[in-house]
């Protein structure tokens, strides 16, 4: 391996050092393809928010999250743009990743869809001109246009079938939510596609699909959704956000902190993935709002973490960077205030017993490097791609891809590692 000969030749070198050389040499390269024992996570820069793919060891696929952004409502911040291009929508640009990356010799159809929660940025928000479904029942945007165009056979989110938490949905004035629930009548009556709401504390529910027991040593363990957290002993739970908060919804908070966790393991390695959970900016009138530290207490050390709430200033709060303590940040970034100033202090400061984490983006500004300045570009390891974490089979070690957001075609730009599972 080149870096084995660096490190022989080069004893004193750094790992930083190590990591330029051995990603100037994938320069050009076509990202490997999946196989059989690799756990690949995919956080896909489409321009319209989140989402992330990932292929199990035995083949079993998922989608979390579809996002497509009004990015009118944001100005006048910069959101990203799309990419490749806008030749496509931001739902049309993630379906045409997962086929390229799908597993070889399988027809592609995701396996589980998950969506975190009901912000457009997530499952994507309906606009005007979005086009009509074929059948003419509902709109394409984010997850329904995903789905138009790779069947997606189970589909999971926070509060299905009720939608009543914490207070009636249903009967909201949102034409992008309503949208989704015409989705999953239409798909529910034609028989394609089963729904379910998240069991939180289960790790029975997200399951590899194909091959179970060739992969023992790998499951997913649903932390959090809604008010509910898992204890973190065997699959109780309790609530983070007391029934008195209902109130407070769309006044206090939103849909962040109802955002559903997932903790995956495989071996030795875990990775964590918390939407948009945040610490609320630690009211203290309402100490509730901070569900992140909850959130630490169960998940506990993993070697990946997505930053929740993209790294906003609420989120990623110092319990929780400290207890996760990763080797490796990814942060889902789209808008030129991604991160919190604050949050990248935290992400970047140093350690007792663990060096800084790799920090990854999916896209960063130039306004907000310019803003913050060399200190900050020269702590991250990328600031734009799709950042591909490939875990080696049994779990032991991983590597870190970062793709060509602008080409159509899976170009690397970069791979670190590997890194040893701890």
């Amino acid at each position: 391996m080149q870096t084995n000969k660096l490190i022989q030749a080069f004893g004193t070198l750094s790992c930083a050092m190590i990591f330029l050389c051995c990603f100037d040499s994938v320069e050009a390269q076509i990202f490997p393809d999946w196989e059989r024992g690799y756990f690949d996570i995919h956080h896909i820069e489409s321009g319209g928010g989140n989402s992330a793919f990932l292929v199990f060891p035995d083949g079993t696929t998922m989608l979390i999250d579809a996002g497509v952004l009004n990015k009118k409502r944001h100005d006048p911040l910069k959101t990203s743009p799309l990419l490749p291009s806008d030749s496509l929508t931001s739902g049309g640009w993630i379906a045409h990743y997962i086929r390229q990356v799908f597993p070889r010799n399988q027809v592609p159809s995701i396996d589980l869809a998950l969506i975190t929660h009901f912000h457009g940025d997530h499952y994507g928000v309906v606009t005007p001109d979005a086009p009509l479904s074929a059948s003419g029942t509902y709109r394409l945007t984010g997850i329904t246009e995903v789905a138009e165009r790779i069947p997606i056979r189970k589909l999971i989110d926070r509060n299905y079938p009720d939608y009543n938490y914490p207070v009636d949905m249903v009967s909201m004035d949102n034409p992008t939510f309503s949208n989704y629930l015409a989705f999953i009548d239409r798909q529910k009556k034609q028989g394609v596609m089963d729904v379910e709401s998240l069991a939180v504390g289960s790790n029975s529910q997200i399951v590899l699909q194909k091959h179970p027991a060739d992969y023992p040593d790998f499951q997913v363990r649903n932390i959090k959704s809604g008010g509910e957290i898992w204890s973190g002993q065997e699959d109780k739970t309790f609530k983070c956000i007391p029934d008195s908060a209902r109130k407070y919804y769309n006044k206090l908070f939103g849909e962040y902190p109802l955002s559903i966790v997932l903790k995956f393991s495989y071996g030795l390695f875990d990775y964590y993935q918390g939407a948009d959970n945040n610490t609320g900016l630690q009211n203290p009138d309402h100490p509730w709002l901070d569900v992140e530290t909850p959130i630490a207490r169960a998940v506990g050390a993993v070697d990946v973490a997505t930053l929740d709430h993209h790294g906003n200033r609420d989120a990623c709060n110092a319990f929780w960077v400290e207890t996760l303590c990763p080797q490796v940040f990814v942060q889902q970034s789209w808008c030129s205030d991604h991160p919190g100033q604050e949050v990248f202090y935290r992400l970047n400061a140093e350690r007792k017993n663990q060096p800084k984490a790799d920090i990854f983006a999916t896209y960063i500004h130039e306004e907000t490097k310019i803003t913050y300045g060399p200190w900050f570009t020269g702590a991250y390891k990328s600031m734009e791609g799709h950042v591909v974490i490939r875990v080696m089979p049994g779990g032991k070690e991983f590597y870190v891809y970062v793709l060509d957001a602008r080409s159509v075609n899976l170009k690397v730009k970069a791979k670190f590692g590997p890194y040893l599972s701890r």
